[in-house]
């Protein structure tokens, strides 16, 4: 299985996805584990052609979709097994996507990418902080996972958020951490990642795309449907302004496939490949 259903060669590809089918934590719904291999089977039926960019990038950077892996449940096994299937294609230079699987999977590539990029920044969107030290006896949950990012010394930028405990309010505050909150990205996208653009400075950036970051009436299918998120055209306005920075990589997490109900699935294809059509055209 590969995205967009294509034959995919190896030596000429300039990007790698790695679904991560893994949500070993997850606190609320389960089946995130399903979501990588649901984007890919919707990838076909999108329109390969993009009206903004006028281009069908995947002929300018070709693909490569590496297999779905079987993953341990304990995460930090999981993480261990995905860094080291993407660490080669890190090694050649390919541009990697990152396809969840719970938002813990992204530690993987970030891990990874931080031995080629020491000053990288992380650009996260979501309708949470995922700041907590431990949850649910363990440090590796998805509801930790931006908390290790900067234990990592990565600097971060949450945008989006709308939803955090007391405990991630005070390391917020007591780090001087700056949240993007929805209510202020709704008023102005462009605005809000012009902003953050000129805070980091010119550093390589790594984009983490909660999907539940969107508004559920975009995405029902996420595990923790908060309202008030982003609607698409204003995560489309906000990424094309990222897009003119050094990114260096993104994932697209959290999808929970619903019965009977594809949008979901359909939408986190098209925003991988629209991504993608920012960032190469």
């Amino acid at each position: 299985m590969t995205f967009l259903g294509l034959k995919e060669e190896a030596e000429k590809a300039k990007v790698v996805i790695l679904p991560a089918p893994y949500d070993g934590t997850t606190s609320y719904v389960p089946g995130t584990r399903f979501g990588p291999r649901r984007i890919l089977e919707a990838s076909p039926y999108l329109e390969f052609y993009d009206e903004e960019t006028k281009k069908e990038i995947y002929k300018k950077v070709p693909f490569l979709t590496l297999p779905e892996p079987e993953l341990p449940l304990a995460p930090e096994e999981a993480l261990q097994v995905l860094e080291q299937l993407l660490a080669p294609y890190l090694e050649r230079g390919l541009f990697p996507v990152t396809l969840g699987g719970e938002h813990t999977v992204s530690l993987a590539p970030l891990r990874g990418l931080k031995k080629y990029f020491p000053r990288l920044v992380v650009i996260q969107i979501d309708a949470h902080t995922d700041l907590r030290d431990q949850y649910q006896g363990t440090p590796y949950s998805h509801a930790c996972v931006m908390r290790r990012v900067y234990d990592l010394g990565i600097r971060i930028f949450p945008v989006g958020i709308r939803a955090l405990s007391q405990e991630e309010a005070w390391f917020i505050s007591s780090q001087g951490l700056e949240v993007f909150w929805a209510r202020e990205v709704l008023k102005d996208p462009q605005g809000v990642a012009r902003t953050i653009l000129k805070k980091i400075g010119g550093a390589p950036i790594y984009v983490t795309i909660d999907l539940d970051g969107l508004d559920p009436s975009e995405v029902p299918g996420v595990g923790t449907p908060e309202p008030g998120g982003l609607k698409w055209y204003d995560l489309l306005d906000f990424l094309k302004v990222v897009s003119q920075a050094k990114v260096v990589g993104f994932d697209v997490v959290e999808l929970l496939p619903l019965p009977h109900e594809h949008r979901s699935e359909f939408l986190a294809a098209r925003l991988v490949y629209k991504f993608l059509s920012y960032l190469f055209s």
